[in-house]
């Protein structure tokens, strides 16, 4: 068998990671309809948008302490053909999705000043208009940490199609809406926000009935037998959990602190930054399959204990990894301008957001570890990796050098640029050293 290249490792990856690369896709199709329909509106409204999406984007990786927990756990039950650890897991973690869920948005409506306290002196007007989108994005959040869990399950039984395809149908929703909300009621940037909360409460009535199928049997008596907070499950799945959450949470809180810092640079910059950060969803569309198809499969081999067969998937998925990215390393040196241009007009915004495709996708290009090295670490429930890794390189690497380099040396947006290529190399560099240790394939959970 030829270990570079083994096809039959690559056709199960592929089977699992489509159908979530198909829901990825049109997600970000779904988020740049979102910024071209805000942008319409000025770099005002599309700087506004960024902020608050940056801000709403630390909140949305809180459901990653049940879910991250959930996969690694069902996945390992699964291999092992226990259905009734799925069930007990899965009950725990969707009732803990929901009470986490509500506690987060009670708390973020009645903190809300304090959380745009980040952005510092930005433009008043783009705070004021981020506040009104963040404030009605909130109410959204309690379904978001219960669709994000009910999906982990789901896929982390091999299931990879059907919650997608609820996926599909909730963001065509959100667009549809989105042009309603803001060209025919008129809500402006507020009805971006309205559409998306209407998305996630249509996807959670969907979700249900699909855990309610794959997982009980159709029967409700069953689901209901079965819903318990188990101490000690808790314990398991918030123990996953807290390391993956302080790894994902790390990425969108520093960003908000980079945004205060592009804020500062002018509107445009920050027009730039959220314009160019939502075209980045591109790259991620295989990336996200890859991680979730390899997550699954991992944690399943590793239930077998198949170890030789995880290192199979983890060489594969480097391969695969490697091909995206140099895929889209077309557009993104080539011609970044005309992506840009899509969207905005505005020559100082274009020029901005040019150089931050081309600086930050030479950082990006190492997310092929990070994605890989990542899902691996997820699917064996060794949280702890990817959190250090994502700490060094967002707090010692990103944050001190991008202060560094537009107060101290004055390069403008572009120091910002830089820090972040930095500090995704860095993030590589740390998982690549820890993942060679090779203790993740060992890890008790």
């Amino acid at each position: 068998m030829n270990k570079s290249l083994n096809h039959q490792a690559i056709r199960k990856i592929w089977t699992l990671a489509w159908p979530v690369m198909v829901g990825q896709a049109l997600h970000t199709v779904l988020v740049l309809t979102d910024m071209w329909f805000i942008a319409r509106l000025g770099s005002t409204e599309a700087a506004a948008a960024g902020t608050g999406t940056s801000l709403l984007g630390v909140i949305q990786v809180l459901p990653a302490l049940v879910s991250a927990g959930v996969v690694a756990l069902v996945a390992r039950y699964t291999g092992a053909n226990d259905h009734q650890s799925i069930r007990k897991i899965s009950s725990c973690g969707l009732t803990l999705s929901l009470i986490i869920g509500a506690v987060v948005t009670l708390i973020s409506i009645l903190g809300l000043e304090q959380l745009l306290w980040i952005f510092g002196d930005a433009d008043a007007t783009v705070l004021r208009l981020s506040k009104a989108y963040v404030g009605i994005g909130l109410i959204g959040i309690p379904f978001f940490f219960y669709n994000a869990t009910s999906r982990a399950i789901v896929q982390a039984t091999g299931d990879t199609k059907n919650p997608v395809k609820i996926f599909i149908f909730a963001n065509i929703v959100n667009i549809v809406l989105d042009y309603v909300f803001i060209y025919i009621f008129h809500w402006g940037i507020e009805g971006a926000a309205y559409a998306t909360v209407t998305s996630e409460i249509v996807a959670f009535s969907l979700m249900t009935g699909l855990v309610l199928r794959n997982i009980y049997e159709s029967s409700f008596k069953l689901a209901i037998e079965n819903v318990t907070l188990h101490l000690e499950t808790v314990k398991r799945i918030l123990r996953i959990g807290g390391f993956a959450v302080m790894q994902m949470i790390t990425r969108p809180f520093t960003g908000l602190i980079m945004y205060r810092l592009v804020l500062a640079q002018g509107v445009a910059a920050g027009a730039a930054f959220g314009v160019g950060g939502r075209m980045f969803n591109f790259v991620f569309i295989f990336l996200a399959g890859l991680g979730t198809a390899m997550s699954v499969m991992v944690g399943q081999s590793l239930g077998k204990s198949d170890f030789e067969g995880a290192k199979v998937l983890v060489r594969q998925g480097l391969f695969l990894a490697a091909l995206n990215m140099l895929i889209f390393a077309i557009p993104f040196y080539l011609f970044p301008h005309i992506l840009i241009g899509v969207f905005v007009q505005d020559a100082e915004v274009v020029s901005i957001g040019v150089n931050y495709l081309r600086i930050t996708y030479t950082g990006v290009l190492f997310a092929i570890l990070t994605t890989v090295f990542g899902a691996a670490f997820s699917g064996a429930g060794d949280t702890f990796p990817p959190m250090l890794a994502s700490l060094v390189g967002n707090w010692v690497i990103k944050i001190p050098l991008a202060y560094f380099l537009t107060t101290r040396w004055d390069m403008g947006p572009n120091g910002v640029w830089l820090a972040i290529c930095l500090s995704v190399i860095a993030e590589a560099f740390v998982m690549a050293v820890w993942f060679g240790k090779g203790k993740w394939q060992h890890k008790k959970i």
